[in-house]
């Protein structure tokens, strides 16, 4: 197929998308989908024809068949599992790595510290002959060791070296001073050094066929031309032409040579080279010379150049990078030229330039998105850069270059948004004419003096919304209509912002009124259903704002920043005002506008209420503010009929009475303790009245009522509790009377539950206020005790539901007064014999209601009198010791009794756990003897002995745990007497550390005896452990002591734990022993090694890591030829037999 014939294919695709694109057939992502489809069809169908051609008939073949198996079979990614081979040549590598580092850091150690007495060209030589030392490390791994990879890696690291050695050369000035940095002569040495590289780069990447080394020749190439030219002392223009020469000699060597077989691994990478080559040169030429024109203007052609690469090679890519350098370019020549002072404009137009591209390049559709795409972001940077420039140098003065420069940005938008038919363009256009506006403020401002910009800002704000965003009809700005109201909305709530914060009230609310009539031509002509439906809502806030900043200017209270419109006043206006509105736009049959404004209404009269909550706010007013809520609030439950409505009248109706409540005591003085004590719970008795009285006419508005009087009351009486304290006898017992009325009517099992334990509660704060009031506070816990005992007693006659129903109540609450019993400060024996009663009615009750889960806790308290108890029963030193031996005795024998187990699992009861909670305790108060102070030998001994003896009566009653480890676990309790008897005996102390640590590996012992055998692994781990911590101990005792009689005692232990380990193939054992015997050897010939300096331990390292690299390829290398090395035998006949070891 032609050349001529496939562009003639792809016009007429492109003509026939168009069309239909104009006629909405498809829309613009589908057209540039297709298009940019069909032409990398035919750049893919080029490529293939090519290579064909080249590569004869078979491979043409294979290429028409390797798209459909392509698409036939999408290869899945598996993570690559490396063979062993490829494992063991990974850690060679690694291996051999590690050792260069370490010899690395170890001769640079040695040669740091002796630095500075080198002399210059020793310096220079040792960096080459690291060079050197990376090639011959090349040379050995890929000849001796047959590793491709880590002989790459150091040839690179070579070649790396070699530009750092030269550099050094011209550094130290080791060829005078003439060839250095700073000579005459420093281009040529720049020159000879890369044509000294240059070879060798040539040679390696000939001989390891390598793309990284071919480019590595390429660059010294290109750098190499570079120092040439700049070393003939040229001027800026000599040296663009010698580099434009030197690109077309390489181009006429790849005409020459891009057929032959020898250079074709050079010649594959030209073609990018040569156009990276472009970019060196440039930066090249920019580091040898500093000229800014001629610089731009080298730009703007290399520019051109990558214009003209897009229809060379066809890759549209390129004009992404011309785009760069034209703007760039543009950029230099209008900065350093005299168009400077005209720069907003031509900035401006150079969008523009890139609009009028497209019309040139015939009917390649992907490139004209492309270039209107970077029309856009050229103009928004334009916008970004002319914008901070006017912020600099002129940000409040009026400039007609800046007018002209946003209109020109702006059309350029409102171009493309027609173009491309994308969103954001439409939005930027009308953002860049507000900036227009902007400038039209500034120059209204010096026309006609005003001092404000924010009242004409929200006029241009006004002009846009309505003008461009409403009421335009041109064709062209139909685009930007929505857009612009958007801006424009915006803009306008930007200016009432500012007002606000300026405190200016009058600017402010006429702004607010014109946004409250600006919303009726929202309404008219917003397409957007959300925001037309929103309009009304807008126009009802709008409108209560305004009414608060007029007030707020008319009679606001003054501050010192003038006056204030947030005022529950102005919130109360501003309500009302909008109700009446609502009426009217109801008689005006607006229905939506109507209802919004009506419930806006009530959003202006709750903030009202709320902020009446002030002390420096009138009682009076704030208490008919209040009433008139208690209204509010009943219009819009007549209006809505919700249920949660109700509840704000009630709850209105609360806070009317507590406000009225508070407007009494503030304009009058009552004296009347009755009165203050009864003043609060009176207001939920009022409201259940009411709620009587008018559930005769509404069901919902009783029910709330009820519900609000029932929910303050306890808040109520806990109020009149806290300020009025005993005088509140009388409100609690009203407050239970009425819970006990309200189990009339409850029918709910909740309702009933809450009902009863609220009558219960406020009889027992009842009667202990009472006992405060007949002036006996000390007795005051057995207020508690009274009222369990009497509801105990009711739940002993009581029958079905309510003995659970109180049994639910009477227990946590006995807990409760016992802890009051606890808790006071005298505790005598009365005292104490009460408490114990107390504790046996409630653990009666527990044990007859099954829930014997939660004795726990008055077991504990008990278990707490013990210690507050001073009364003397055995003698004073052992008293303590006696009562919790006693105590814990007792538990122990009750919990034997009455619990087969300690836990019990049952699944068909109401509790699903059964616990002996007197065996825990009980346990509890052995642990605490402990804490008790006991000088006698057997006192210390005592606790230790009675734990281990308790763990071994409970050994058949604790489920899920095996006897044998519970007589384990208490086997190794036993250690505790065993040290309390260490601890007041006199130990030589030679032996003192192998007495405190060697019972722990006799526990070990013991472990593994009683583990059974699917635990074996875990307890082996445990061993080691064990056996590692104590020879570490051992150790540590045998260095702080440094006797030869310590180090024969460790090593005595370690030949000992080694023949045990032999003797019963135990590996733990062996290897611990094998280990601290070969640790103390070393410990003791520590003086012979440790003078050496730290850098050999690098050297020795580095030499052992590569010897062991080597030493595993050459036993590989001898086993892949089936003979036998000394390393296999010893692990056939030792390493294996260790192995089934346990």
């Amino acid at each position: 197929m032609g050349h001529l014939q496939k562009r003639s294919k792809q016009r007429i695709v492109k003509e026939e998308l168009e069309k239909l694109e104009k006629a909405e057939y498809i829309s613009s992502d589908v057209h540039t989908q297709v298009v940019e489809a069909h032409d990398q069809y035919y750049a893919d169908l080029e490529q293939k024809e090519a290579e064909a051609a080249k590569e004869g008939p078979d491979r043409e073949a294979q290429i028409e068949e390797q798209p459909h198996e392509v698409q036939e079979k999408k290869p899945i990614k598996e993570k690559k599992t490396l063979s062993p081979k490829e494992l063991r040549e990974r850690n060679i590598t690694w291996s051999l790595n590690l050792g260069v580092v370490l010899l690395l850091i170890g001769g640079l150690v040695l040669a740091t510290s002796t630095w500075e007495t080198l002399a210059n060209w020793m310096k220079s030589g040792m960096i080459a002959l690291v060079s050197l030392l990376f090639f011959g490390l090349a040379v050995f791994t890929e000849r001796m060791l047959k590793i491709e990879k880590t002989a790459f890696a150091f040839y690179v690291l070579g070649a790396l070296f070699l530009p750092i050695a030269i550099l050094s050369v011209g550094f130290f000035e080791l060829l005078g001073p003439y060839f250095s940095f700073t000579g005459g002569g420093r281009y040529l040495f720049g020159a000879a050094g890369s044509a000294v590289i240059l070879p060798i780069y040539i040679a390696l990447a000939d001989k390891r066929s390598s793309r990284l080394f071919v480019w590595f020749s390429y660059i010294t190439v290109t750098v190499l031309a570079g120092f040439l030219l700049a070393a003939f002392d040229l001027p800026v223009d000599g040296f663009y032409l010698g580099i434009m020469l030197f690109n077309a000699l390489l181009l006429l060597i790849y005409i020459r040579l891009k057929d032959n077989q020898r250079t074709r691994l050079f010649m594959k990478e030209f073609v990018l080279y040569i156009q990276c080559n472009l970019v060196l040169s440039t930066l090249l030429m920019l580091i040898f010379y500093n000229h800014e024109v001629l610089y731009g203007f080298n730009v703007l052609l290399t520019a051109v150049l990558y214009f003209a690469m897009i229809y060379v090679t066809e890759h549209k890519e390129y004009s992404f990078v011309f785009s760069a350098m034209l703007v760039y370019g543009a950029y230099q020549l209008i900065e350093f030229t005299t168009v400077e002072d005209a720069s907003a404009i031509v900035y401006a137009l150079l969008g523009f330039v890139f609009l009028t591209i497209p019309r040139l390049i015939g009917d390649d559709h992907a490139l004209k998105r492309i270039f209107r795409y970077t029309s856009a972001v050229v103009s928004a940077c334009a916008f970004l850069y002319i914008s901070l420039e006017g912020l600099v140098l002129r940000m409040h003065e009026p400039s007609f270059v800046l007018l002209l420069a946003y209109v020109l940005i702006a059309f350029n938008f409102t171009f493309l948004a027609n173009q491309t038919k994308r969103l954001l363009f439409a939005y930027l256009s009308p953002v860049f004419l507000m900036g227009a506006l902007y400038e039209v403020a500034l120059f209204g401002r010096e026309w006609f003096g005003y001092d404000g910009l924010m009242l004409p800002l929200f006029v241009m704000g006004l002009v846009l919304y309505i003008g461009f965003g409403c009421l335009i009809k041109m064709a062209l700005f139909q685009t930007m209509k929505r857009s612009s109201r958007d801006v424009g909305g915006v803009v306008l709530l930007v200016a009432i912002l500012t007002d606000f914060v300026l405190i200016n009230w009058w600017q402010a609310g006429t702004m607010l009124l014109f946004i409250s009539i600006t919303t009726l031509l929202t309404k008219r002509y917003e397409g957007r259903e959300a925001l037309a439906k929103s309009s009304s809502w807008i126009h009802a806030v709008s409108l209560g704002l305004a009414v608060m900043m007029f007030y707020a200017e008319t009679f606001g209270e003054r501050t010192s920043y003038g006056r204030n419109p947030m005022e529950a006043e102005s919130f109360v206006l501003a309500g009302l005002v909008v109700l009446l509105a609502s009426i009217g736009w109801k008689y005006g049959k607006r229905t939506m506008f109507a209802e919004h404004s009506f419930f806006a209404a009530y959003g202006f009269y709750v903030l009202g209420i709320w902020l009446t909550f002030t002390f420096d706010f009138d009682a009076v007013l704030r208490a008919v503010i209040m009433l008139g809520g208690v209204a509010m609030a009943y219009l819009l439950y007549r209006k809505t009929k919700w249920m949660a409505v109700s509840y704000v009248v009630s709850g209105m109706s609360l806070l009317f009475y507590m406000t009225a409540l508070y407007a009494v005591h503030s304009e009058m003085t009552i004296q009347s303790d009755l009165f203050q004590s009864l003043q609060f719970v009176i207001g939920a008795l009022l409201l259940l009245i009411a709620g009587v009285l008018i559930g005769k006419y509404d069901a919902g508005l009783r029910k709330s009522f009820w519900w609000t009087g029932h929910l303050f009351l306890p808040f109520a009486s806990l109020v009149s509790l806290v300020f009025f304290a005993e005088e509140t006898v009388w409100a609690f017992l009203i407050a239970a009377a009425v819970y006990g009325l309200s189990l009339r009517w409850a029918r709910a099992e909740w309702l009933i539950g809450s009902f009863l334990y609220g009558g219960f509660t406020a009889f027992w704060i009842g009667v202990t206020q009472g006992f405060v009031l007949l002036d006996a506070p000390e007795s005051i816990q057995y207020a508690a005790l009274l009222t369990s005992v009497m509801i105990a007693i009711g739940w002993y006659f009581s029958k079905g539901a309510w003995t659970r129903r109180m049994a639910f109540y009477v227990v946590p609450f006995s807990v409760l007064g016992m802890f009051l019993f606890v808790i006071v400060p005298v505790f005598d024996v009365t005292l104490f014999v009460v408490t114990l009663l107390y504790a046996v009615m409630t653990l009666f009750i527990m044990h007859r209601e099954k829930w014997d889960v939660f004795t726990a806790l008055p077991l504990a308290l008990v278990y707490s009198t013990l210690w507050l108890y001073d009364g003397t029963i055995f003698s004073t030193e052992y008293d303590m010791l006696f009562r919790l031996v006693v105590f814990a005795g007792l538990l122990l024998a009750a919990g034997l009794l009455m619990y087969p187990v300690t836990y019990q699992e049952q699944r068909d009861k109401e509790i699903p756990v059964k616990i002996d909670w007197y065996s825990v305790i009980g346990f509890a108060a052995l642990c605490s003897i402990y804490v008790v102070p006991a000088e006698a030998f057997w006192a210390k001994l005592l606790p230790g002995l009675l734990v281990s003896l308790y763990l071994i009566l409970q050994r058949k009653r604790t489920p899920y745990v095996s006897a044998k480890w519970i007589v384990f676990g208490a086997c190794i309790y036993l250690l505790q007497p065993y040290y309390v008897l260490l601890g007041n005996i006199q130990i030589f102390d030679l032996i003192e550390r192998e007495l405190y640590v060697l019972p722990w590996v006799a526990a070990v012992i013991f472990l593994k005896k009683v583990t059974d055998e699917k635990y074996n692994r875990l307890v082996n781990y445990g061993q080691w452990a064990v056996l590692v911590i104590v020879s570490l101990l051992l150790i540590q005792d045998g260095m702080a002591s440094s006797t030869i009689y310590d180090a024969l005692i460790v090593g005595v232990l370690s030949l000992a734990s080694m023949l045990g380990g032999m003797a019963y193939q135990l590996k733990a054992f062996f290897f611990v022993g094998a280990g601290v015997l070969l640790l103390n050897v070393f410990l003791q010939t520590r003086p012979y090694w440790g003078n050496l300096p730290w850098w050999a331990y690098l050297l020795i390292a580095g030499s052992i890591l590569i010897a062991v690299a080597s030493y595993n390829e050459w036993h590989k290398q001898k086993t892949a030829d089936g003979r036998t090395t000394l390393a296999s035998k010893f692990y056939q006949k030792v390493v294996q037999r260790i192995k089934r070891w346990e």
